[in-house]
């Protein structure tokens, strides 16, 4: 029989694991959209403001290049929402056990069957984290550990 501590333990450290991470990725994403949409307004402006010096529109679009491809490389977006979906599967978890709500009604499995079910959530997570990767473009690097990971 697991350990009710450990059990609550463990679904705690996910839960807090889960909400720092999604926070994060938005902030991420919202800044990299303000700057994609900053650059791109940035170009015709700089061409109209500056027609001899195309250097200026140059490295807008340079710049456009850049962050799009580490939106493709970190992905911001997916991230917020894995870690969202996770956060809110784990909290329903801590929930459900909390009251002794199915399937945790039985007091020999309850924390056995949390423990369980966090990490079904955790490794799902992780798959999807996976298939993500799974479907980056040859010739990209790939994170060196999942983005959860220290």
């Amino acid at each position: 029989m697991a350990d009710s501590s450990y059990a609550a333990g463990l679904a705690e450290e996910s839960y807090n694991r889960y909400t720092r991470h999604p926070s994060q990725a938005r902030h991420s994403y919202r800044l990299s959209e303000i700057l994609f949409l900053v650059f791109s307004a940035g170009i015709p402006v700089a061409a109209v403001l500056w027609p001899g010096t195309p250097e200026v529109p140059a490295v807008l679009g340079a710049a456009l290049v850049l962050l799009t491809g580490l939106r493709n490389v970190y992905h911001w977006h997916d991230n917020y929402v894995r870690f969202s979906r996770a956060r809110e599967a784990v909290n329903a978890e801590r929930r459900f056990h909390a009251a002794g709500l199915p399937p945790y009604e039985d007091p020999a499995t309850r924390d056995q069957q949390l423990v369980a079910s966090v990490t079904r959530i955790e490794q799902e997570e992780m798959g999807q984290w996976v298939r993500v990767i799974a479907q980056r473009p040859r010739g990209t690097s790939p994170d060196e550990h999942h983005p959860l990971q220290p």
